[in-house]
């Protein structure tokens, strides 16, 4: 009974171990790794880049052949039917009979001609069970056919031109997305960050008060100071606590948003960790923009938008009235009261071509209007193309020159962190003597809480500068080689 009493107790105990768990520790990397499998942003490229990787597979299979079978399995009718009869009169005759057929046929789409080659064979039986019974089957050994609906737009060699572009540009479209993903993340990483680091500042600021506060009070007690020394201090311990409640505030609230985003378990806390190592390199310009060429969506997008406008024009020019189009066939056949005599003794031949012309004679501009108003669309497209190749190579321009300028202002900003705090250490030393009044010792408070603000911005602005730069030529200048991501679907 005791070893059960025992064994309950450290259940219990460990059970409450378990569930106090501290904080979490995680660090930017951390945060954008999972981020980049577990975030709805992630969920949301994947399922958008699933999607256009199944309409590639949809297209290539488009262009295999295509096997299928048909029939009918069966079709019974019953009905008095008017017939003529020899005299030139009209009968009624009691009809009753059952059909079936069946057919199997391999089609190929063409995509130089943009027709369908046919391959096909086929068996019909009729049952007729009045007026007299009788058992017909006509048997199709072989059909061949070609179909040719117009000669002058192939959209099969259109798509072969576009499609696998489509599916290149979504391909880096993807590793963008998760690089968009990065950036997001940090975002939301540094404004909790930020809010952790103002709780912290406010925190200390409300005991660097409260013991001002009270040396102040044994000064005051002792006429050294007068009251409105002795207020003013009072009311910066109170102005402090108040900052520190509405800092614990946002920061609650930052850290919710990236505790949701990283998909985190609800009640987790953070330990944010302040990036000590970044990224120390520059970049040259005329490296981003060739990665820039060479690995963005965008560059693959402008080459697709630009077949996509000729395209509009060539099926203007296809969509008129002229027409010109051919259908062939050649096969044999047989009809035979018996399933094995449909397929012995002599077939007859079955031939078929056709070939259909139409010229408009007269449309009023029609045909004309409309392959026109497919070129201005063309060039206008063109000029937008144009336009939105300079912005890329500008946005990647200042991007570069945002970046090469954030490692001077992280260094500067991190010594003006470190003499605002020596400042403030030395100016409070010197109130708690006597020799400067508590005005210059709270500029000196602000200075360094802005010092250590503005340290922690600087530090973002370089992140997120960085992750830009990495987003707009998906090239990884650290590690000197194009950035990749594996996409699980396509294991």
């Amino acid at each position: 009974m005791n070893k059960f009493l025992l064994f309950s107790v450290f259940s219990l105990c460990l059970s409450a171990v378990l569930a106090q768990e501290g904080p979490q520790s995680v660090s930017l990397e951390k945060a954008i790794r999972r981020a980049q499998k577990e975030s709805p942003s992630y969920y949301r490229a994947i399922n958008l880049a699933e999607n256009r990787y199944w309409n590639f597979r949809q297209y290539k299979a488009s262009l295999l052949p295509q096997l299928s079978i048909s029939g009918t399995f069966p079709d019974f009718s019953s009905a008095t039917n008017r017939i003529t009869l020899d005299d030139g009169t009209f009968g009624f005759r009691e009809r009753e009979q059952f059909f079936w057929s069946s057919n199997l046929a391999l089609q190929q789409n063409v995509p130089f001609t943009g027709g369908r080659l046919q391959l096909s064979t086929g068996l019909q039986r009729t049952r007729v069970l009045r007026p007299t019974q009788r058992t017909d089957y006509f048997s199709t050994p072989y059909s061949i056919s070609y179909v040719q609906p117009l000669l002058l737009y192939n959209p099969l060699r259109w798509n072969q031109k576009i499609e696998p572009l489509r599916y290149q540009e979504s391909m880096r479209r993807y590793n963008e997305d998760l690089e968009a993903v990065a950036r997001e993340t940090s975002g939301l990483y540094f404004d909790a960050l930020s809010a952790s680091l103002q709780v912290k500042i406010a925190k200390q600021n409300v005991e660097n008060n409260d013991t001002i506060y009270r040396i102040s009070q044994g000064r005051y007690d002792l006429g050294k100071i007068a009251e409105n020394d002795l207020l003013q201090v009072e009311l910066n311990l109170l102005n402090a606590k108040s900052q520190l409640t509405q800092a614990r505030v946002e920061y609650q609230v930052a850290q919710r948003a990236l505790i949701r985003y990283l998909s985190f378990k609800g009640g987790t806390e953070l330990d944010l960790k302040i990036p000590q190592e970044v990224p120390r390199f520059e970049v040259s310009l005329e490296k981003a923009l060739a990665e820039a060429r060479k690995n963005r969506a965008a560059v693959l997008e402008f080459r697709r938008r630009r077949l996509e406008s000729e395209q509009q024009v060539a099926q203007a020019r296809g969509n008129t009235d002229y027409n010109l189009s051919l259908n062939a066939n050649f096969g044999i056949s047989r009809q035979a009261t018996a399933f094995n005599a449909a397929y012995q003794g002599n077939f007859l031949p079955q031939q078929n071509v056709s070939v259909s012309l139409n010229i408009p004679i007269l449309d009023w501009g029609q045909a004309k209007a409309q392959i026109r108003k497919a070129k201005a669309n063309r060039d206008l497209e063109q000029v937008n193309i144009q336009q939105d190749e300079l912005n890329f190579e500008q946005e990647v321009y200042l991007q570069v020159m945002q970046f090469n300028i954030q490692d001077q202002q992280l260094k500067t900003a991190a010594k003006a962190d470190t003499v605002a705090r020596r400042r403030y250490k030395v100016a409070k030393a010197r109130y708690l003597t006597g020799k400067i009044d508590i005005t210059d010792l709270n500029i000196a408070q602000q200075e360094k809480d802005r010092a250590r603000l503005q340290y922690l911005r600087a530090l973002r602005n370089y992140w997120e500068a960085y992750f830009r730069l990495r987003r707009l030529t998906l090239y990884d200048f650290k590690a000197d080689k194009p950035i990749e991501y594996t996409r699980e679907f396509e294991r």
